[in-house]
C-alpha cells in the first residue's frame, strides 16, 4: 500500500470516528427534541380547538366543520366530544382509551381561563402515552356546555420528524467526511510528490546519470532526504572523476616504458618472434590510447556510444589472419552483410575481439580452426568466437581467474565491453567438441 493511500485511509478513519462519537449522542438528543416538539405541536392544536369552542355558542355542525379544517391542515388527528355526547372530527385509533370522566362545568376543579377573554374556560392539557402515539385531552367550557378536545399524534409522525433531522445531520457528516478526504488528498499529494521525485532521481543515479539531482522541496524532513541524496550524487561524481584522472595518469605514465619496449623490439633482428612482439606492443599501445581517451571523455559522450560491429569485426579478423595463417589455422568469418550497431565504441569492441582471438591463438594447438560469427538480434548483435581447443575453465571469465598462466584479463575485458552495452558474456560448449565465447551486445537505445 502506498504512503498516499495510507494517509487517505488514516484521515478518513479518524474523521469517521470523530463523527460517530459526536453523531450518536447528537442523534439521541435530536430524537428526544423531535418527540417533544411534535407533542407540543399537538398540544397547541388541541389548545386552539378548545379556544375556538369557548369563544361563543356553537352547534354540532359548526364544530364539526371547524375540526375537519384543522385535521386537513395538520398531521394531528383531532376529535371533539360535544356536550350532547356526540363526537366530530377524526376517528382515533382503536387502542386509544375512552374519554375520562372529567369535572363538570362550574365545579372549578382543573378549570382555567388560559386565553383571558372571559368567554369560557379550558382545562390544562393532559398528555399521556397511549398505544402507538401520544394523546392530549383538553376540556372546553362555553355557553354551549362542556366539550372534550382529544388530539392524537402517532409514533409514525414522530419518527418522520426524527428521520428528517437525522437526514440533515447525516448529510452534514458526509459533507465533513468529504472535506476531510479532499484535505487528506491535497496533503498527501504535497507530501508524496517530493518523495516520488527523489525516488526518480535515485533511479536515474543508479542508471548512471550522475548529473541528476532531486528537487529540494516539501516538508523539512523530505527536503533533508533530497539534500543528502544530492550530496551523495555529487560525492560519487567527484570520486568517479578522480578515478578517471588516476586511470588516465597511470596510462600516461605507462607510455614511457611502452615506448622503450617498442624501441627495443624494433632493434631486434627481423624474425617471426620479433614481428610477433611488435604486434603485441602495437595492441598494447592502442589499448592504452583507448583507455586514456575513454577516461578523458565527458560523461554525456561516454554514455552516447555506438559503432558498427560488422566493420570492427572484419578489421580485427584481418589483423589476426596473417598470424593464424602462420599457425595453419582455418579462419572463418560469418556476418549478416549489413551494419550491426552496438552500444560501445569501436576501440572497446576491438579490444574485446583482440582479447578473445588472442586467447584462441595463445591457448589452442596450432592448426585448430577459428570461427568468428556475427548475428543481428532484435536488441543488438551477438558475436561468437568459436575454437576447437581444450575449452575455458569455469570462472575464467572473472578478472584474475585463469589456469593457463595468464591473468585472466582478456575475458574480463570482453565481459566488461558486453556489459557496458547492457549485455553479457557466455562461455558455451558445443556438441561437436568446439567451444564458444559469446558476446551478447545491445544497441545504444536498448541499454538498460
Amino acid at each position: 500500500m502506498t504512503l498516499r493511500r495510507r494517509i487517505l485511509l488514516l484521515a478518513t478513519g479518524l474523521t469517521a470516528l470523530v463523527l460517530v462519537l459526536f453523531a450518536v449522542p447528537l442523534a439521541i438528543a435530536l430524537k428526544q427534541s423531535a418527540s417533544d416538539r411534535v407533542v407540543r405541536e399537538t398540544e397547541y392544536v388541541a389548545q386552539g380547538v378548545a379556544d375556538y369552542l369557548t369563544t361563543n355558542a356553537y352547534t354540532g355542525v359548526q364544530a364539526g366543520k371547524y375540526v375537519d379544517r384543522v385535521n386537513e391542515r395538520t398531521d394531528t388527528a383531532v376529535t371533539v366530544l360535544l356536550p350532547d355526547g356526540t363526537s366530530v372530527g377524526a376517528a382515533l385509533p382503536d387502542d386509544v382509551p375512552d374519554a375520562p370522566d372529567g369535572p363538570r362545568r362550574g365545579d372549578g376543579d382543573g378549570d382555567r381561563d388560559d386565553d383571558r377573554d372571559d368567554l369560557g374556560t379550558v382545562s390544562a392539557p393532559r398528555t399521556e402515552r397511549v398505544g402507538g402515539g401520544w394523546l392530549v385531552d383538553i376540556g372546553a367550557d362555553s355557553t354551549s356546555g362542556r366539550a372534550l378536545v382529544r388530539a392524537f399524534v402517532s409514533d409514525g409522525d414522530v419518527d418522520h420528524e426524527v428521520h428528517e433531522r437525522w437526514a440533515v445531520i447525516g448529510g452534514g457528516a458526509l459533507a465533513l467526511l468529504l472535506v476531510a478526504v479532499v484535505g487528506a488528498e491535497v496533503v498527501s499529494r504535497r507530501l508524496t510528490r517530493p518523495l516520488v521525485a527523489t525516488a526518480a532521481t535515485a533511479t536515474e543515479l543508479s542508471a548512471g546519470h550522475l548529473d541528476a539531482r532531486a528537487p529540494v522541496s516539501g516538508a523539512r524532513e523530505v527536503a533533508q532526504v533530497s539534500t543528502a541524496l544530492n550530496q551523495l550524487a555529487g560525492r560519487i561524481e567527484e570520486l568517479l572523476a578522480s578515478e578517471r584522472e588516476t586511470i588516465a595518469d597511470l596510462s600516461h605514465r605507462l607510455r614511457t616504458p611502452m615506448t622503450a619496449i617498442r624501441l627495443d623490439v624494433e632493434a631486434l633482428p627481423d624474425s617471426e618472434r620479433s614481428r610477433e612482439l611488435a604486434r603485441h606492443v602495437a595492441v598494447l599501445e592502442r589499448t592504452l590510447t583507448a583507455v586514456i581517451q575513454h577516461a578523458r571523455l565527458p560523461r554525456a559522450e561516454r554514455d552516447d556510444r555506438s559503432c558498427d560491429a560488422r566493420e570492427v569485426l572484419r578489421e580485427r579478423v584481418a589483423f589476426w589472419t596473417p598470424l593464424a595463417e602462420d599457425q595453419a589455422r582455418d579462419v572463418t568469418v560469418v556476418d549478416p552483410g549489413t551494419a550491426a550497431t552496438v552500444g560501445c565504441t569501436a576501440d572497446e569492441l576491438a579490444a574485446a575481439l583482440d582479447a578473445l582471438i588472442e586467447n584462441v591463438v595463445a591457448h589452442t594447438p596450432e592448426g585448430s580452426a577459428l570461427a568468428v560469427v556475427l548475428r543481428r538480434t532484435d536488441v543488438g548483435a551477438d558475436i561468437d568466437v568459436v575454437d576447437h581447443g581444450p575449452g575455458i575453465p569455469l570462472g575464467a571469465a572473472r578478472r584474475g581467474r585463469s589456469d593457463r598462466g595468464s591473468s585472466g584479463l582478456g575475458l574480463d575485458i570482453a565481459r566488461s565491453c558486453a556489459e557496458s552495452t547492457g549485455g553479457h558474456l557466455d562461455v558455451l560448449s558445443n556438441d561437436d567438441g568446439s567451444h564458444t565465447v559469446r558476446l551478447v551486445m545491445q544497441a545504444p537505445h536498448s541499454i538498460i
